[in-house]
């Protein structure tokens, strides 16, 4: 079977990390390929000298309008290649990818990573003519499931729920933590806070610069790391300097990422909001102790009933209860408990691998209308 990934771009993501890990772990038989519509991004680039001949840029959509040739092209490119199912994963690979899908007289599945509650209604417009052309949908839960039925009006029985899956052959604790930092040019010594997070609005980084200035007034000494890109690195870059923190350091989007968060002594997520997060999923299997805020997203990867959840407006709870996971070992110990369990419950990634080509296997069998 042959499939193809759709994208426009592949930066640093929790879609792109999840269908990189996919490409490595595709069981014999089903042939994936990832294509880009602008760029690569970084994981793509990362992903095309992993993968050379399978993960292909046709750079067919150079800015933001929409461009119909581009849908042509493609569907071209996909009848060329005897692709027989695609799968897409962000709104805009969602139009590009499902049109051209149809064109070619091949099935598409469309896979939410966010629920719709703050998507501009022209969009969603767009999106729920789409998805009912789609032969099949993904999301990350029954909640984002139901969500997704209740606003575009899907049948419940063609949506699949597909729990993001954690690859624990790159994410696991460090063996050798004070080693992993030296090879990172990291002090041994320092305690090091840190998120991985894109520079945009929705992940709240400068309600991270309001922590680490508090948290220093409570005499934390180390260094808080930020990791990822976006368009808001000059405004927190700013932010930090006028608050005066030299220890609050902005990373850049490294790869690969894992042996950054397992030198982390504390992870932490103060997002707005979130589908659900693959980072936490991450952290999860490093076990690094998390502080998180306490919005849907977070929660339903953490529970609700996480000892380290705050409310996302308050800085002040966010510094205390990183300084009390970094001081507190009873504190510190009974987070780490409740994270195992909850990391008990997670697939594994050679699993979802296998399920989710059982399900295209399902959606490539049924009539196409």
């Amino acid at each position: 079977m042959k499939v193809a990934h759709v994208f426009i771009r592949m930066p640093v993501g929790g879609a792109e990390d999840l269908v990189g890990d996919i490409l490595r772990t595709m069981p014999e038989g089903a042939d994936m390929r990832v294509v880009c519509l602008q760029n690569l991004g970084k994981v793509g680039e990362a992903l095309q000298q992993q993968f050379p001949g399978r993960v292909n840029l046709l750079p067919w959509v150079p800015g933001k309008r929409f461009r119909i040739g581009a849908v042509l092209k493609l569907s071209r490119w996909l009848r060329d290649e005897g692709i027989q199912l695609v799968h897409t994963h962000v709104y805009n690979a969602h139009v590009y990818g499902l049109l051209a899908a149809r064109r070619a007289g091949i099935p598409a599945v469309l896979h939410h990573h966010k629920t719709y509650a703050e998507m501009r209604w022209r969009r969603k417009i767009i999106l729920r003519a789409l998805s009912h052309r789609a032969a099949g949908h993904i999301t990350l839960s029954a909640q984002t499931r139901d969500d997704l039925c209740r606003v575009f009006g899907i049948p419940r029985e063609k949506v699949r729920v597909f729990v993001n899956p954690v690859d624990e052959e790159t994410f696991h604790p460090a063996a050798d933590r004070e080693q992993l930092r030296r090879s990172l040019d990291l002090s041994a010594g320092t305690l090091l806070v840190g998120t991985v997070a894109s520079l945009t609005p929705p992940k709240n980084h400068l309600l991270n610069v309001s922590m680490t200035a508090k948290l220093n007034e409570l005499g934390f000494t180390g260094r808080f790391l930020a990791f990822g890109e976006g368009g808001e690195r000059s405004r927190i870059a700013e932010a930090a300097s006028q608050q005066k923190l030299p220890n609050f350091d902005l990373m850049g989007a490294r790869r690969p990422i894992a042996p950054w968060m397992q030198a982390l002594d504390v992870f932490t997520l103060g997002s707005t909001w979130e589908g659900q997060p693959m980072v936490l999923l991450q952290a999860l299997a490093a076990e690094l102790p998390i502080v998180a805020s306490n919005i849907e997203g977070n929660a339903a990867v953490l529970g609700p009933d996480h000892p380290a959840l705050f409310d996302v407006n308050d800085a002040e709870a966010y510094a205390n209860t990183v300084w009390r996971v970094l001081n507190d070992e009873s504190f510190r110990a009974a987070i780490l408990a409740h994270q195992k369990r909850r990391r008990a419950d997670l697939p594994m990634l050679r699993d979802y691998t296998k399920e989710l080509v059982a399900f295209y296997q399902t959606i490539v069998g049924l009539p196409r209308h």
